[in-house]
């Protein structure tokens, strides 16, 4: 096989060797490596290649006009370990209230996800879906310019266990961090709040670190949820000015189910704030040409 090197800013991997929103399967940044497979029998300017996103492996089609032939390849520096962060709360974070949006949820009596079987998991993954109560509480209710599918994921997963970002560290912070110095969560000095477009960056910069998984296939991700994982679809505009999203994959009930061709998940059931809040529902959204890239994301 050869090695070559994505040249564009953002090159689409695709499932065909076709433009088209429905076989996009990721978008590839500038200097990406990937290795060459075959030329498409028929249209000669796809090649079929291989490549390496987020630790997973990943096979499909670009337009190799795009591409360049690269050498050896580098030596990466290994990541270095860094901590979550999290503002503390000085007073109540209630559901109730539209104040405090950057801080975690402290109320009395909060659901948690079980570390137990795969059927416990389930039950307390519908449990935080029932407490949060998406569709009615003030935390997530959309102003006129402003929609909170990023708090809502966050609080999804801290109360399942799992590191979401509702602030990240600045890039000073990471540094000293790096270093191994200590650094205190202060808001707007050594961390900053993440939009639903910044959490698409940050899944794919510091995901893996914190136990999340990349997938390629959607069937893939329901499943994962169906067995009590913690899974989220997040997508990134076009247009940065406006807002990205990110959604729930959760598990199906009786009452809800993802929707199926031939047996294989083409629609998955979702759990999300935004334009439209909901606990249980979905479309396919990510497909849209609004989107510049996306990604489904699984931790156990």
């Amino acid at each position: 096989m050869s090695s070559y090197t994505v040249t564009a800013s953002t090159l689409n991997l695709r499932s065909e060797p076709s433009v088209a929103p429905k076989n996009r399967l990721a978008t590839l940044p500038q200097g990406q490596k990937v290795e060459k497979l075959g030329v498409h029998s028929t249209q000669t300017d796809w090649w079929q290649v291989s490549t390496m996103l987020n630790g997973v492996s990943v096979t499909g089609y670009v337009n190799s006009q795009y591409l360049a032939p690269e050498g050896a390849p580098d030596n990466l520096p290994a990541a270095t370990s860094i901590s979550p962060a999290h503002l503390t709360p000085k007073h109540p974070i209630l559901r109730s209230a539209a104040e405090g949006r950057a801080f975690p949820l402290n109320e009395n009596g909060m659901p948690s996800r079980a570390q137990g079987s795969a059927t416990e998991k389930v039950r307390d993954l519908h449990r935080i879906i029932e407490w949060l109560g998406v569709a009615s509480n003030p935390r997530y209710t959309k102003s006129k310019s402003e929609t909170y599918c990023n708090i809502y994921a966050y609080d999804f997963c801290c109360l399942a266990g799992v590191y979401l970002p509702r602030v990240w560290w600045t890039r000073k912070a990471i540094a000293e961090l790096a270093k191994g110095n200590p650094v205190a969560v202060q808001y707007e000095k050594t961390v900053s709040e993440l939009s639903a477009n910044s959490l698409n960056n940050w899944f794919e910069e510091f995901g893996s670190d914190f136990g999340w998984t990349r997938s390629f296939d959607i069937n893939e991700v329901q499943e994962a949820a169906n067995a009590g994982s913690v899974c989220f679809i997040s997508g990134q505009r076009v247009d940065l000015n406006q807002s990205g999203h990110i959604c729930a994959v959760v598990p199906e009930t009786d009452d809800h189910r993802a929707q199926r061709k031939n047996g294989v998940v083409v629609t998955p059931l979702q759990s999300q704030a935004g334009s439209n809040n909901f606990s249980y529902g979905g479309v396919v959204w990510w497909t849209a040409s609004k989107f510049r890239r996306f990604s489904f994301w699984i931790h156990p």
